[in-house]
């Protein structure tokens, strides 16, 4: 048997290093040459850790739940219109709640607006408020090309509830910015506003920063109509948006030209960039410091790689620890 092919064993300080190849125990030496031993768990140093890849089940049995069989037979193509999906019912976060002086001269007229107010702020479902088309068109990623577009989703304000989970559908709608942090209530308008430019004016006077973050510095803005920019909308393209003088980009960060949410896609394409990373870096033993002692307390055993959601966002999770956390992403909006 050739000297790359038989079992090398490595002892350092009192531990054993089993590795497959010499090219095996080289690598270890020189990473034990950068990190003290004392500072790397004996554990560390058994070799590369088997991983399994659980992450496409997971993510096929996430998105069955929600949308039955398959639309397009491509869980890749799926999950992005069901991370879209999920973000427009509205993650049940805590948030910040800014009220705009427009809402205010509405609150005594419709009592719904401080009854979406409270549940936002603590977190609640605002599900009842929602339209139709948002809660029951699951797979259609442009249900709401608003929200795509502005991250701005609305609500109906009627008085009582038609069913268990429905208000009774308004003619004005309550129109809000919404992030996993901060909801802003921008104005009471009718349907048909959904390029309607003075709503994120009112979103720079109310929350600054939720539209500030968007500014082209040194861009001289082009000043559009509302119906000029419902028709770049519809064909998926972007451009400053000009308010009070200034260039903004969207608030929602665009669209894509398939009408796709741009922030939303890069959502999906972080979670599979970083799975990929966690991949090639277990593999090579490459753990971060924080998650060595609860990997390597199960010596032997494989690293498990799973999908995991709730309302803080996507998670991948080794299924053979008891769903340890490798990575916590971002909360959806």
């Amino acid at each position: 048997m050739s000297g790359l092919s038989r079992r090398v064993h490595l002892r350092a300080k009192g531990c054993i290093f089993f590795g497959e190849t010499v090219a095996d125990s080289l690598r270890h030496q020189i990473f034990l040459a950068v990190n003290p031993p004392s500072s790397v768990p004996c554990a560390w140093r058994h070799g590369p850790l088997k991983v399994i890849d659980d992450t496409q089940k997971d993510l096929e049995r996430l998105i069955a739940a929600d949308f039955g069989v398959s639309p397009t037979g491509d869980y890749q193509a799926d999950f992005v219109n069901w991370i879209h999906f999920r973000a427009r019912r509205v993650p049940r976060l805590p948030r910040r709640v800014f009220v705009s002086h427009e809402v205010k001269l509405h609150q005594i007229k419709y009592p719904a607006i401080e009854q979406i107010r409270m549940v936002l702020q603590a977190g609640g479902d605002v599900g009842p408020w929602l339209s139709e088309k948002t809660r029951k068109d699951k797979t259609n990623h442009r249900a709401d090309m608003m929200f795509n577009d502005w991250q701005v989703l609305h609500f109906h304000l009627g008085g009582f509830f038609q069913s268990s989970t429905t208000i009774r559908r308004s003619g004005p709608l309550l129109f809000v910015h919404i992030t996993a942090e901060a909801a802003t209530l921008l104005d009471v308008q009718p349907h048909g506003s959904w390029t309607m430019t003075a709503l994120l004016e009112i979103l720079l006077r109310t929350n600054p920063p939720g539209l500030e973050r968007y500014e082209g510095r040194k861009v001289t803005p082009m000043r559009l109509t509302d119906d000029q920019y419902s028709n770049l909308r519809k064909k998926g393209a972007n451009t400053f948006i000009e308010i009070a003088g200034r260039a903004f980009m969207s608030p929602g960060m665009g669209l894509l030209a398939s009408g796709h949410a741009a922030r939303l896609y890069l959502y999906r394409d972080h979670f599979f960039i970083t799975l990929e990373t966690i991949q090639k870096n277990m593999g090579g033993d490459l753990v971060e410091a924080h998650l060595r002692s609860a990997i390597y307390a199960h010596l032997g055993v494989p690293v498990r790689l799973g999908a995991y959601y709730d309302d803080r966002g996507m998670a991948i999770i080794d299924k053979n620890r008891n769903g340890l956390v490798l990575h916590q992403m971002k909360a959806l909006e």
